[in-house]
């Protein structure tokens, strides 16, 4: 119970500074910062921020300048697992990215 209430803390404070100061390119279109710069995060009974808030969330990447992604916008998956930040998260594209050293064959 205590390890879920510090990552729900540490996720809190870590989801502030994303939107305070995101990467660049980076979006959070279902994270929204308040007018007072806190995210916008829902509460539990207990008052902590719920832990669900945070196992999955969606970003938007800009192409780099300059490739062939250029001006594109790419949906990312974010997966927070329990164990963050002693186990890393599992990101991955959501839109469908070309790759050519990639196929579905292998």
């Amino acid at each position: 119970m205590a390890q879920a209430a510090r990552l729900s803390m540490r996720m809190h404070k870590e989801v502030k500074l994303l939107l305070s100061d995101p990467p660049h390119g980076a979006s959070f279109p279902h994270l929204s910062s308040g007018a007072s710069g806190s995210a916008d995060l829902s509460y539990g009974a207990s008052g902590s921020a719920d832990l669900s808030t945070f196992s999955t969330i969606d970003a938007q990447i800009q192409g780099p300048e300059d490739t062939v992604y250029a001006n594109g916008i790419f949906n990312v998956k974010i997966q927070i697992l329990e164990r963050y930040p002693f186990q890393p998260p599992i990101v991955a594209f959501a839109t469908p990215i070309y790759h050519p050293n990639c196929w579905c064959s292998s």
